[in-house]
């Protein structure tokens, strides 16, 4: 019996096919001055589809959606449509929508490795772990333009320390609006969207 097509599966086959359109009219008619900026989409949803497909993760179809949300949002939208153009503080929203997404991984990690002992989790270890989770992340990824800056001569940073921790604390502050969901939801006071990604990376 043929396998029915999840809806992950079909808006990832709906990107893909606008993306392969869009390449072929910048080649044609844009001279391919975005070739490599939308192949690098389609490295970014393989890579994230490997890494979802030997993980946890891998039936968790919501925490999939929320990579290739953040995907399309930063680099298609980022540096494609160069929307940082016309919004000056895009890169800032980027930032708060990571910390948002990085706080639900973490709170995933810690679920999966602690829903065993579901009537015994601590609120407190993971409103912690859920948030230093999102702030590590947050210092590593500006770890990762410091350094392709550095090497490639990109600008990513603009060469400025407050760009930087501007951006850790704008992902700190989105990290921080799932804490009281992670409280709410380990007091037995079940946030729906949380109960549905526990379901899906514990089954």
């Amino acid at each position: 019996m043929k396998k029915k097509m999840t809806y992950d599966h079909i808006i990832t086959i709906l990107v893909v096919i606008y993306l392969i359109i869009h390449l072929i009219y910048n080649i044609l008619f844009q001279s391919g001055n975005k070739l490599w900026n939308i192949s690098l989409i389609f490295i970014a949803i393989i890579a994230m589809k490997f890494i979802f497909s030997f993980t946890f993760m891998k039936k968790s179809k919501i925490m999939y959606m929320l990579g290739l949300i953040f995907i399309v949002m930063s680099i298609y939208l980022g540096n494609v449509l160069n929307i940082y153009t016309f919004i000056s503080q895009y890169d800032k929203i980027l930032h708060f929508v990571s910390g948002i997404i990085l706080s639900v991984f973490g709170f995933s990690i810690y679920i999966y490795f602690e829903h065993k002992e579901q009537n015994k989790l601590n609120y407190k270890f993971a409103i912690i772990f859920t948030l230093m989770f999102s702030i590590a992340m947050a210092g590593i990824w500006e770890i990762w333009e410091f350094s392709t800056d550095q090497i490639f001569g990109l600008t990513s940073q603009h060469n400025s320390l407050f760009d930087t921790m501007m951006d850790i604390i704008c992902g700190t502050i989105g990290g921080c609006l799932i804490l009281p969901l992670v409280y709410i939801h380990i007091k037995n006071k079940k946030i729906k969207f949380l109960e549905v990604i526990i379901k899906e990376i514990t089954e």
